[in-house]
């Protein structure tokens, strides 16, 4: 299993009751395809480079999580169906140990 980064961008008229609703169901997509959520950040609300789909701002989350790399695509598909969702960035962590420079 590896170790993942994803950052998802959702629209900025959410609620604070369907922002959590929507981070319970991103995270339950990952714990039912074997995976385990490590960390959940709610960055909040922040402006976008350019509009997606006619939104100029987006309400960012970040979370850390492991699951088995064959896994990672069928939970981007998944991702991009939730209108609620507006981009999904997920990117491979690489462990400390590997980036260390031997002396």
């Amino acid at each position: 299993m590896n170790t993942y980064e994803g950052v998802f961008i959702a629209k900025p008229n959410l609620t604070d009751d369907a922002g959590k609703k929507l981070l319970a169901q991103i995270e339950q997509e990952i714990t039912k395809n074997n995976g385990k959520v490590d960390g959940v950040e709610n960055w909040g609300r922040r402006a976008i480079a350019y509009p997606i789909k006619k939104n100029k701002d987006g309400i960012y989350y970040k979370l850390d999580f492991t699951i088995e790399p064959a896994k990672v695509t069928e939970l981007k598909k998944i991702y991009r169906l939730n209108e609620d969702i507006l981009r999904v960035m997920i990117v491979r962590r690489k462990l400390a140990k590997s980036l260390a420079v031997d002396k």
